[in-house]
């Protein structure tokens, strides 16, 4: 009797179970949106015998009818608009899946895009991809604690496996373009939460903000090797912002050489002490300065960590279409290497940390040509690459049973739980970069061809004890992460990653992230960059009358120096230095594939292009296919002087006129002066001119540059003088000599001038732009390797400088030198002309062509 009850019993219990999951099951059916059956009632409606008119007669005389049909009639509607309402909002509550295979795959839902990689897992993977509904307590929670900004998606494994992924997954974020402030601008990143309780959330580093064509959309993009829940962030403060060397610390100009830092992953290096600000020190202490009192010290900034705005991939996505390469770290190397080129009378020392030891060993062995580096120090360089960031080792460590990591690895819950998260840390901060870091990366296998710098002196500084105490010496896991072996390793590198042949090497019993921290290894780091930096000898003081220490000595010398530069001042020097966009591409004109060089020609608005194959309109027409051995723009009309004679052009018609029929072939150059009917021969032997005004000689021996016409009079500009045609001769205005001799200290070769009123103005080939008051024989070095050397142009009171990767300008009316300056990563500038009063001509080199754009500001 007992057991028939018991049974009983169970069946009830049962019965119970399948009724509850039978309930379940019918209360999920009813939460899904099920358009087949909404438009099914439809289906059973026969729409041929609705007669349209009498619908709307029946509404005009709604009042009028039975109850039965105003029922009806309302129930139609309400169906109608209930019809409506879930249309709208189907696409914010729907449910998408992603099935990942051995191909890529890419799934969209309303502001979320994902892209998975073809071979992303190691088997077909599928996962559910869904909104978190904005009522929820989950959806206020993480907006609350991760100040998440609009929805906020969860993917789901539907195998419910966790596990990492093989490659990056690519997950894109539309950005509300109401909150978009500009293309300078950073303030998106993707937001990542965890499903731990309590949730960890953090932004993805180095995420990517730009325009995806496919989608039609801007776009915020990161990379991550495994799902959880993803949202957006928007910072509530944006700013603009700007990359490239940046003065960190500035000092009065010494004999030491300025220092530049490069950081790596830890933004620490950069040496801010905290809590140090003060009303007069808004920055506060810094360690660098603290070891190096006496030198200006340099941050080399570029996005490792922060969001690259659209400006900057831009920059990027052009680099690539130009060079084909797709690294980060050689386009930041290149661009590095541009703002050395640009401050080349500057000596510099530079200490770098992790990948920043890469972007500079890179830059400097890939351009020998930069002659201003003294010595370069890096710590913990990954210099033969890395394990840390090896998606095939995470993999294996993602998301494992302690207790089977224990039995497989030998390594207990505590440890694993450290290096789990140590890992997982180091791979999110370098997710932009892992490709390039890994040992047979490309990037490494070309940095180890490179040929190291003779000149330069190479200090590696690396530590043998790992950020963290996990003990994998004698397991598996020693082979996929030696960087954390005590003895082996500083938590980031191992001690032969970072070895490098013909430097000074040195290790500590510290991790990576100490080093540049302690007291040990700074002052080893200040004897090294002290030796070869010469002395000042001041003289032994007796008397007691002169108790003057050397400090006092040193002082009042630097400060007869400066009463010295105040009393030759003419204009008012930088008292900072900023990085901007002053000129911007606005229009392409002209495209042209086949050309060595190209010298731009304003005529009054009609523009054309002189270069080694001939003259070219703005059709691409070569109107003069003619090979040019010299041509001058003057008073709106073009001469150019070809093998079988001179010929001209002015706006008035579209056609070169013969005016001059002789034979040139005896000279390099040939220019003709127009209204004097005088022609200036150009000779050259061994690199040096001799220059004949038809068959006078002018000068011999010496660096031709350019003929310069300036308010209707002509110039020569030479490396040892410039010169003026007047009264029917040429006079010497300025000799290099005779500024040398005045600043009592030698300068490079003249490169360009310009004069206005009793102003000249000297470009030199060591990037100097000397100043020369003729009226009271003053001379002030205005820019002395800020400055570019190409070409110096005057456009609306502003006198531009402009080089090959560099751009910046004096204000011709305050006699002011802002500091304001302009870097070109993504093209060189071949030659500029003036077009109007708010822009320029720029002909450029870019994506394996030639262009002419106009550029405004």
């Amino acid at each position: 009797m007992a057991k028939k009850e018991k049974k009983e019993k169970k069946k009830k219990v049962k019965a119970k179970k399948k009724k509850k999951v039978t309930d379940e099951e019918a209360e999920h059916k009813k939460k899904k949106l099920d358009l087949s059956k909404i438009t099914g009632i439809f289906k059973k409606i026969n729409l041929r015998k609705i007669n349209i008119k009498q619908v709307i007669s029946d509404l005009k005389n709604f009042k009028q009818l039975d109850k039965k049909k105003k029922r009806l009639m309302l129930g139609g509607i309400l169906l109608f608009i209930a019809l409506i309402l879930v249309i709208i909002l189907i696409p914010r509550f729907s449910i998408r899946k992603l099935k990942v295979e051995s191909q890529p795959k890419t799934a969209s839902i309303s502001n979320l895009f994902l892209y998975v990689p073809p071979d992303a897992f190691q088997y077909k993977k599928t996962f559910t991809i869904k909104p978190l509904k904005e009522n929820s307590a989950e959806y206020q929670n993480l907006k609350t604690m991760g100040n998440f900004y609009g929805p906020i998606y969860q993917i789901i494994p539907d195998d419910n496996k966790e596990e990492s992924s093989l490659k990056p997954i690519k997950i894109k974020y539309r950005i509300p373009m109401d909150l978009y402030y500009g293309d300078n601008f950073n303030n998106f990143s993707i937001m990542y939460a965890s499903d731990d309780d309590p949730p960890i959330i953090r932004k993805i580093p180095g995420c990517e903000i730009f325009k995806d064509e496919s989608l039609g959309d801007y776009i915020v993009q990161a990379n991550t090797f495994h799902f959880s829940k993803f949202g957006l962030y928007v910072d509530p403060n944006p700013k603009e912002v700007s990359f490239g060397l940046k003065t960190l610390i500035e000092k009065p100009p010494s004999l030491e050489p300025d220092i530049i830092l490069v950081p790596g992953i830890d933004n620490n290096f950069l040496g801010f002490v905290p809590n140090t600000q003060t009303i007069n020190n808004l920055y506060g202490e810094n360690v660098w300065s603290l070891y190096f009192p006496n030198r200006t010290i340099w941050n080399y900034k570029y996005p490792l960590l922060e969001t690259k705005p659209k400006s900057y991939m831009e920059a990027f996505f052009g680099y690539y279409i130009r060079t084909g390469s797709n690294s980060y770290l050689e386009f930041e190397a290149e661009r590095f290497a541009a703002e050395l080129k640009a401050k080349q009378n500057k000596q510099f020392d530079i200490i770098a940390q992790g990948i920043g030891s890469l972007i500079v060993r890179y830059a400097l062995e890939k351009h020998p040509e930069i002659k201003n580096v003294r010595t370069v120090s890096l710590f913990s360089p990954p210099n033969h690459g890395i394990n840390i960031v090896n998606p095939i080792y995470y993999n294996i460590i993602y998301k494992k049973s302690p207790e089977i990591m224990e039995l497989a690895y030998g390594i207990n819950k505590e440890e694993y739980n450290s290096l789990f998260l140590n890992v997982s840390s180091k791979l999110e901060l370098i997710s932009s970069y892992y490709k390039e870091l890994l040992p047979d990366s490309e990037f490494i296998k070309k940095l180890e061809s490179l040929k190291k710098r003779e000149d330069i002196k190479y200090y590696v500084y690396v530590g043998t004890k790992p950020d963290i105490n996990v003990h994998i010496k004698n397991t598996k896991l020693a082979t996929f992460y030696p960087e954390f072996i005590n003895g082996n390793g500083d938590g980031l590198v191992t001690v032969e990653s970072a070895k490098l042949e013909g430097a000074k090497y040195y290790t500590f019993d510290l991790p990576y992230n100490k080093l540049y921290s302690d007291n040990d290894v700074l002052n080893l780091l200040k004897k090294n960059l002290s030796e070869g930096i010469q002395k000042v000898n001041v003289p032994k003081i007796d008397s007691d009358e002169f108790p003057e220490t050397k400090k006092e000595v040193i002082e009042k010398a630097q400060q007869k120096e400066e009463e010295k530069e105040k009393l030759t001042s003419i204009y008012n020097k930088p008292v900072k230095y900023e990085k901007k966009e002053l000129l911007k591409l606005s229009k392409q004109l002209l495209y042209l594939r086949k050309v060595i060089y190209g010298k731009i020609c304003n005529l009054n608005g009609e523009i054309l292009l002189v270069t080694d194959k001939g003259v070219y309109n703005l059709d691409g027409e070569n109107i003069l296919n003619k090979k040019i051995y010299g041509s001058l723009d003057y008073k709106n009309r073009l001469y150019v002087t070809t093998e079988d004679g001179v010929y001209a052009i002015d706006n008035s018609t579209e056609k070169f006129v013969k005016i001059r029929n002789l034979n040139f072939a005896l000279h390099d150059n040939v220019f003709y002066l127009p209204e004097i009917r005088k022609y200036i021969f150009v000779d050259y032997n061994s690199g040096l001119a001799k220059i004949s005004e038809d068959d006078k000689i002018i000068v011999e021996k010496d660096i031709f540059n350019k003929i310069k016409v300036l308010n209707n009079d002509f110039y020569l500009v030479l490396g040892n003088k410039i010169m003026k045609r007047k009264n029917n001769e040429w006079i010497t205005l300025v000799t290099k000599k005779g500024i040398e001799d005045i600043l009592k200290k030698k300068i490079g070769y003249f490169e360009d001038y310009f004069s206005r009123s009793y102003y000249m103005y000297l470009l030199t080939s060591d990037y100097k732009l000397i100043i020369y008051d003729t009226k009271k024989d003053k001379i002030q070095v205005l820019g002395d390797s800020d400055v570019g050397k190409m070409k110096l142009l005057e456009n609306y009171n502003k006198l531009w400088i402009f080089d090959k990767n560099y751009i910046t300008y004096i204000d011709l009316i305050d006699k002011n030198f802002p500091g304001e300056y302009q870097t070109l990563n993504d093209f060189e500038l071949m030659d500029v002309a003036d077009y109007k009063k708010d822009s320029f001509l720029f002909f450029i080199k870019k994506s394996g062509g030639y262009e002419l754009w106009t550029a405004q500001y």
